[in-house]
């Protein structure tokens, strides 16, 4: 059962450890270090080409809902015009004297209990101002339960953990014919506490007394109206969660969540609109015109770019950037961290368009001036996005005349602005410097009137003229 896929967890992990540096210290250096990588001279004449009034053609907002592993780290609740769905599944067995005690019980109970993430809460990072948390929530929950008594116990294990966990997973989109009830919900969480328990719906436990033999019971919890995403320990963690189930005379079982996911869902009224949602699997897709750049080249070298045979590779891209307008009031944070936006450019692969994640180059000087200018929620009024691979198809394929397409996606809080290491590291004082935070914040960017703007390109370009 347990073939875990870190999901949304791991797959943004990657790509914002995978935006590695190869230094971009200064134009010529940069320069240099790629020809020589490249086998090619160092005696290429460097341009440096800006394009300037570039429109976006489409901008495609894309938010995957489908349900994801919550093994490590469990969200309930909701920020920022999005709702975080938590279900969870238990496989249990138990005796036939508890299963008449439990039939027979006039004042049984069940019950759910969840473990705070206090690697967060605790964390000097979480701001002190946001707990402690105090609210009532209008608790959703929805179940489904097989009580099928005829397999023996082994029996039914092993019919469970024949069904993988994306199985499972997709499984969970269909959910209309499960049982529901509802209950209210007493968040009350101060800095510190372990647990959350929560009271299971009495049309539940009525279902659990008709337990004979073995239960595989599937629980979802919705809180669409929070005014959090609280967020707790995984199942596949020391924190499991648990089930709780008693009768009258206090005997009772205590059953391990088996597996978990969450489920994502999008309340925003304009859900065309370019916003990005933080900590989920959201996504914006900028498509930019051919024509300026080209125009652009033409103007710079003086004469027609692309040559009219279809075939100009007369300028290898060392290094491209794409600036926006950038105006933070159109988004929220939890946090209140600068976040990173990554990128990844759509690329010609074996005749298959593939998104390619961009390398993120460090320009020290820029960085210790200015700082990262791949943040939102930071210092100015610009957001400058790496573009290279995108960038070189795009001249590649110039002849062609196809748009540049790439992908923007909202990654960790990044905590050094100003600190061009671009790696957790130790100071001599042996204290360690945190670059990521290995947390998401569960934000919200509107990117509406930065893509009705104005952007420009910075080409860096390594000519391969034979008159240059």
């Amino acid at each position: 059962m347990k073939k875990k896929n870190i999901g949304l967890f791991c797959f943004l992990c990657v790509m914002a450890l995978a935006l590695t540096s190869c230094l971009f210290e200064s134009d010529e250096n940069g320069l240099s270090s790629w020809l020589s990588d490249h086998g090619m001279p160092d005696s290429y004449k460097a341009q440096v080409v800006n394009v300037e009034g570039i429109k976006a053609n489409s901008v495609e907002a894309f938010l995957d809902t489908a349900p994801r592993s919550a093994d490590v780290r469990a969200a309930l609740g909701a920020y920022s015009n999005v709702s975080h769905d938590l279900v969870l599944e238990i496989d249990f067995t138990v005796d036939t004297s508890f299963a008449k005690s439990l039939k027979n019980a006039d004042s049984a109970q069940t019950f759910l209990t969840l473990f705070w993430l206090n690697s967060i809460y605790k964390s000097k990072y979480f701001p002190k101002d946001s707990l402690p948390y105090e609210e009532d929530l209008d608790l959703k929950v929805s179940w489904k339960l097989d009580l099928n008594s005829s397999r023996g116990k082994k029996k039914f294990l092993d019919s469970l953990t024949s069904i993988s966990d994306s199985a499972w997973y997709e499984s969970l989109t269909d959910w209309d014919d499960a049982s529901t009830g509802d209950t209210v919900l007493a968040i009350s969480y101060s800095r510190g506490d372990t647990a959350l328990r929560v009271d299971l719906p009495s049309g539940l436990l009525e279902e659990l007394q008709k337990m004979e033999k073995n239960a595989r019971l599937q629980i979802r919890l919705s809180a669409p109206e929070a005014s959090h995403v609280y967020r707790f320990y995984g199942d596949n963690t020391i924190y499991t969660p648990v089930l709780w189930v008693y009768s009258d005379d206090s005997t009772g079982i205590v059953a391990p969540v088996s597996r978990m996911a969450n489920i994502v869902s999008n309340h925003e009224e304009c859900v065309e609109c370019p916003v990005l949602h933080g900590g989920v699997y959201d996504s914006l897709v900028v498509e930019i015109p051919s024509e300026p750049v080209m125009k652009a080249l033409q103007e710079f070298y003086g004469d027609e770019f692309p040559l009219a045979d279809g075939n100009d590779v007369r300028q290898n891209v060392v290094h491209a950037q794409i600036t926006m307008s950038r105006d933070d009031a159109n988004g929220n944070s939890e946090f209140g961290h600068p976040i990173q936006v990554v990128v990844g450019s759509f690329v010609d692969s074996a005749d298959v368009v593939v998104r390619r994640m961009e390398n993120y180059r460090l320009n020290k000087e820029q960085i210790l001036e200015v700082g990262h200018q791949n943040l939102v929620f930071h210092d100015g009024d610009s957001l400058t996005l790496q573009v290279t691979y995108g960038a070189r198809e795009l001249l590649n394929k110039a002849s062609d005349g196809r748009p540049m397409k790439f992908m923007m996606r909202m990654g960790y809080p990044f905590m050094q602005e100003k600190d061009t290491t671009y790696t957790d590291y130790r100071t001599d004082a042996g204290d360690t410097v945190i670059t990521f935070l290995n947390y998401f914040d569960y934000a919200r960017y509107d990117f509406s009137s930065i893509m009705n703007g104005q952007m420009t390109m910075k080409l860096w370009l390594a000519s391969k003229r034979r008159d240059d």
